[in-house]
């Protein structure tokens, strides 16, 4: 399913008269529930060991590429991954990650590996 094509539906269908108007947040909101889905979906086929348990939403944004166009970036995380060293007063833990990139009309165009680094101060 299209994302765009969807979006495109619910405008027309909250001008109709008597029908409800979708606040702005309503429209967004089930744009990116559609766009978490097919990531989820994309996930699911590339690794189907991995279960949508496993796996905790972690980052939704649109970004450049060079060649001036824009696409959907979604990535989630597999905290069961996760490893945490310890030097000196930082703490820093890396989870695996998995990242779906699709075209802004919701066309998947890459799922890919990868990790995601977070240090922390530690009291000693």
């Amino acid at each position: 399913m299209k994302t765009l094509p969807l979006l495109m539906a619910v405008c027309l269908v909250s001008v109709l008269p008597g029908c409800h108007k979708p606040q702005t947040g309503e429209v967004i909101g089930a744009a990116e529930a559609i766009i978490k889905a097919k990531a989820l979906a994309s996930i699911s086929a590339k690794h189907p060991e991995i279960g949508s348990s496993d796996l905790k939403f972690s980052d939704l944004r649109i970004e450049a590429v060079p060649n001036d166009s824009e696409r959907v970036l979604v990535v989630y995380s597999i905290p069961a991954s996760a490893k945490t060293t310890t030097e000196g007063t930082k703490a820093t833990t890396i989870t695996r990650t998995i990242d779906v990139r699709m075209s802004l009309s919701g066309e998947v165009e890459n799922v890919s590996d990868g990790t995601r680094s977070d240090v922390y101060n530690v009291a000693k």
